[in-house]
């Protein structure tokens, strides 16, 4: 495993107590700012909601290992139509997206992956641009217009950095030094189960569903596609609403979102065909 700037410093030793004992210079990692947040969340944890502790690089590590657990226990589609549009979706939304946020996408590897297994009704996206669709949504989606809305969704997670934030609200900052510090290998291992554990709030998700939106639609992707989506998506499980789903915005919720937002996301989408001479 690739080594990360956060891995601890190596240790001397223990004095007669048992105590750790560092080298001069051993705990430098923790002056400064990352200091200071650490006394934030500590003492002023309600005022630091929202906050990211995670720096892009970490993202990316992160997102790496978490990916290669999830992928080593699922059968891949790898060719075909299906697999094509998968990624054509993926390059085209990950273009839109960069109009808005160059810097966070340029710095993370966007891949994506075809997941065959038609139970699931899902598709995720982690930090550092890693994604994965599980051929069960195909369905729901119907069209890739239709793909477009869950993917845009999930990119607008990565993007919005919205795994690492809400680890950071979870898990603490002051515990994530203690890992960060004091572990070793085992330590990412123990973070990437966690962001495998999450699920995003509601704010999150409406957020994901509103910058989405404008991605598919820069994309050439018609809007209007979102609504029917959403509520296919919504009836798909019956009484038990799909993975997707869970402690996520009642599907009314979501729809009344999108429809205030397409007299937005409308002329997006028409200048973009405009401009391809559609």
């Amino acid at each position: 495993m690739a080594m990360i700037r956060w891995r601890r410093k190596e240790r001397t030793g223990r004095d007669r107590e048992g105590a750790r004992v560092y080298p001069r210079g051993g705990r430098r990692a923790l002056r400064g700012p990352r200091l200071l947040l650490a006394g934030c969340v500590a003492v002023l944890a309600p005022s630091c909601a929202g906050m990211n502790f995670f720096s892009l690089e970490e993202d990316l590590e992160l997102g790496r290992q978490t990916y290669a657990e999830i992928l080593a226990s699922e059968q891949l589609v790898v060719s075909g139509p299906t697999y094509q549009m998968v990624n054509r979706v993926m390059d085209r939304l990950v273009v839109s997206a960069r109009v808005d946020e160059p810097e966070i996408v340029d710095a993370f590897e966007w891949e994506v992956n075809l997941i065959a297994n038609d139970q699931m009704i899902n598709a995720f996206a982690l930090p550092g641009g890693k994604m994965a669709v599980y051929t069960g949504i195909l369905p729901v989606a119907q069209t890739e217009a239709g793909l477009a809305v869950v993917m845009g969704h999930e990119i607008a997670h990565v993007i919005e950095r919205h795994g690492t934030e809400a680890m950071t609200k979870q898990l603490g900052y002051a515990v994530i030094i203690e890992l960060l510090f004091e572990g070793d290998s085992k330590d990412l291992a123990y973070l990437a189960n966690a962001l495998l554990q999450l699920k995003y709030g509601r704010g999150a998700e409406l957020e994901a569903d509103a910058k989405g939106l404008i991605y598919m639609a820069r994309a050439g992707y018609d809007p209007r596609t979102a609504r029917g989506f959403w509520m296919r998506m919504t009836e798909a499980g019956g009484e038990a609403p799909p993975e997707f789903f869970s402690t996520h915005p009642s599907g009314e919720r979501r729809i009344d979102q999108i429809e205030d937002q397409l007299s937005e996301a409308i002329p997006i989408y028409e200048a973009s065909q405009a401009a391809q001479g559609r």
